[in-house]
């Protein structure tokens, strides 16, 4: 047993020192957080079982919105709270259980509704009249979105109501407007939305109002708050609305039992893919409004309420071909080619097979009908072939030994994972650097997405990173207003984002050069430690990147990256004509607070900071933002939603904190 267990730990190792490296070091995560999340759990399992495992070379021993200002803030009377998470029936029961206890009743009558996966709202009507919107922001405060909501198509301006009274609701964009957006969002070169929620909560937070009016927002409203409403169940509270005239989900019910409760819940799960909009899960509200008031609420969520969650769905497909890719830094990723097939609401018709040793480990083939599945309602991933079903002339995949794209001969180092084409001059590599290049950690630059790059690099006006910098002189000569899908102002457009991105940070500016394991967390260390461009420039030609050693975070290995890169003439040769055309800004470096070199773990759903602006806030301040909980853990920062890793951190002992909490624990410049 122990042997079996051992061979598994080390499997398991090996897999998350990649998935890791992957996500640290090239900022290109290759597996979803929830599939890294149940990997680690079971090395947790078996270190558990076996602590003898759990030496220093285990992954388990190391250590890997903020309301804008440009919004005027808006404090909520009475406090908008998120809702507690349940992901099986045990859950349920025990909240039921707890209701029960609660409220002193034996049984209690629950009004079942969807949850809407948008972003929550609130609408202040005084004597009828809308005079206030704003969003949930951290539950005490939001941002002023008044203008913004009024564009909406079903939000009424006037209601037929006496008192003075706030409705609250999800803002959330209809599947068929996503996909309209970002059609046209292609069409015109810019970055598409990743999901229906990111749009709508994209959109509503514009500062220009006539741009929220150009999106087609939807506004499902779900709760009234005010005094002397007269009213006695959260079913009135639905009909009212409905009377004055708001859209409120057609798929709710007053369930009288758990069993009841429980075959809506599944009829939910089925429905969910032919809604016109994105749920994740059903919420469960303690019908009597009276009861509601008798439980109050815990710090977080209402007592008299839980969001019972769907678990990740998954969807039969036949695999039709398996392509390989190439990335920016030469490494080779295989790529299914699939059935078409509905996966809540979402068309997958490709997921990434990792590796070479992923194929081989699952036995996937070509011809094979599969088993996949949205990990976290996001990422399509191969669960496993349906080995019965398996065509008779079926073969294993053969990998290739040469690159698809140049037809070198690829390369996998000694105990790594990856294969690798080494030639630098491959194009499918040089096309993935300038999508590197022009991203938002790196130069910004607005209106060159990955289409755009691709249209550039194929004519041939743009081969370089430096290329980019002559564009507008390279127009005189190429025309590109003229050319399909792009225009006059969007081409003007695209001259002003290059303008704007000549002024960059060091750190952006390391980070954009696409130096192999040197992303956006090293290129920060670095910029912190030389400082100034003119240092980093001396460094690298005096051959002084040695010293880098002295961080934490920089290891020999990176180092041996970034003298390998500087070797390159060609690397060296872009660099020094980036910085003639481009102002490298000098780095101020990191303030020092109590997070100085310890690691910080955020989970969750985030309403006031994006992640990487929760992240950057940490770095700032000397801290270092992990992705998982150890005993080690300084600090766990909880948003909505939040699974596994904060149950992981009250285990330990972890102190956790709420996003508002953490926001207030920043120190004052």
């Amino acid at each position: 047993m122990l042997a079996e267990k051992k061979k598994r730990h080390a499997e398991l190792s090996k897999l998350l020192s990649n998935y890791s490296r992957q996500y640290y070091i090239f900022d290109d995560p290759s597996v979803s957080d929830a599939e890294y999340d149940a990997l680690y759990q079971e090395l947790l399992s078996i270190e558990s079982e076996y602590p003898q495992l759990a030496t220093k070379s285990s992954p388990s021993q190391k250590v890997g919105a903020k309301i804008s200002k440009d919004f005027r803030k808006i404090t909520h009377k009475q406090k908008m709270l998120s809702l507690e998470n349940a992901f099986n029936e045990e859950d349920i029961q025990n909240f039921v259980d707890r209701v029960k206890k609660l409220t002193g009743r034996s049984k209690i009558e629950f009004m079942l509704e969807p949850k809407l996966d948008g972003l929550s709202a609130s609408i202040k009507y005084h004597n009828g009249i809308m005079v206030q919107a704003s969003t949930r922001g951290d539950g005490s405060i939001g941002e002023d979105v008044t203008e913004n909501m009024k564009t909406l198509h079903n939000v009424p301006k006037k209601i037929d109501f006496p008192e003075n009274v706030e409705v609250r609701g999800e803002v959330v964009m209809l599947k068929k407007d996503f996909e309209q957006l970002n059609e046209q969002r292609q069409r015109e070169g810019e970055k598409l939305f990743s999901n229906p929620r990111n749009a709508a909560a994209g959109s509503l937070r514009q500062l220009d109002f006539r741009i929220t009016a150009q999106r087609k927002l939807t506004f499902f409203a779900y709760s009234l708050v005010g005094k002397n409403l007269n009213l006695i169940s959260q079913q009135e509270i639905f009909q009212t609305l409905r009377n004055l005239g708001f859209t409120v989900s057609d798929k709710i019910k007053l369930c009288h039992s758990q069993e009841e409760a429980f075959e809506f819940y599944k009829i939910m799960e089925q429905q969910r893919s032919d809604l016109d909009y994105d749920i994740d899960g059903v919420v469960y509200k303690t019908n009597d409004l009276s009861l509601q008031k008798q439980m109050g609420n815990a710090t977080k969520y209402p007592r008299h309420s839980i969001a019972y969650k769907f678990p990740a769905q998954k969807a039969q497909t036949t695999i039709l071909d398996i392509v390989v890719q190439v990335g920016r830094t030469g490494n080779i990723t295989p790529v299914a080619e699939l059935a078409p097939v509905n996966i809540g609401g979402v068309i997958v018709s490709r997921a990434t097979l990792h590796n070479r040793d992923e194929i081989e480990k699952k036995d996937i083939r070509i011809g094979d009908r599969v088993v996949v599945q949205r990990a976290g309602d996001v990422i399509p991933q191969i669960l496993h072939p349906i080995i019965e079903h398996r065509p008779k002339e079926s073969k294993p995949f053969e990998f290739p030994t040469v690159c698809p794209c140049c037809g070198s001969q690829l390369v996998r180092e000694e105990e790594e994972v990856a294969i690798k084409c080494e030639n630098l001059d491959c194009s499918a590599q040089l096309v993935e650097r300038l999508i590197h290049f022009v991203s938002r950690q790196a130069f910004n630059i607005e209106g060159l997405g990955e289409q755009n790059i691709k249209f550039l690099f194929n004519k041939g006006i743009i081969r370089s990173p430096v290329d980019i910098f002559y564009l507008q002189e390279k127009n005189q000569q190429y025309h590109l207003e003229n050319e399909e899908g792009w225009g006059k102002q969007s081409v003007e457009n695209l001259f002003r984002s290059i303008e704007t991105a000549k002024n960059i940070g060091l750190e952006k500016f390391i980070n954009a050069l696409g130096i192999p394991q040197i992303g956006r967390a090293a290129s920060i260390l670095i910029a912190r430690f030389y400082k100034t461009f003119s240092n980093f420039w001396n460094a690298v030609e005096q051959d002084k990147l040695s010293e880098l050693i002295t961080i934490n975070g920089i290891g020999d290995l990176m180092i041996q990256d970034l003298r390998n890169f500087f070797k390159v003439s060609n690397n060296l040769e872009v660099m020094r004509r980036l910085s003639a055309v481009v102002n490298i800004l000098d780095t101020q470096g990191s303030t020092e607070s109590e997070w100085t070199g310890k690691s910080i773990v955020f989970t969750g759903t985030l309403n006031t900071l994006s992640r990487d602006e929760a992240k950057e806030i940490v770095e700032k301040l000397g801290g270092k933002a992990s992705s998982s909980v150890s005993s080690k853990t300084y600090l766990v920062v909880a948003g909505e939603n939040a699974g596994s890793k904060l149950e992981k951190a009250r285990n330990l002992g972890v102190k956790v904190v709420s996003e508002q909490e953490f926001l207030d624990m920043i120190p004052s410049k």
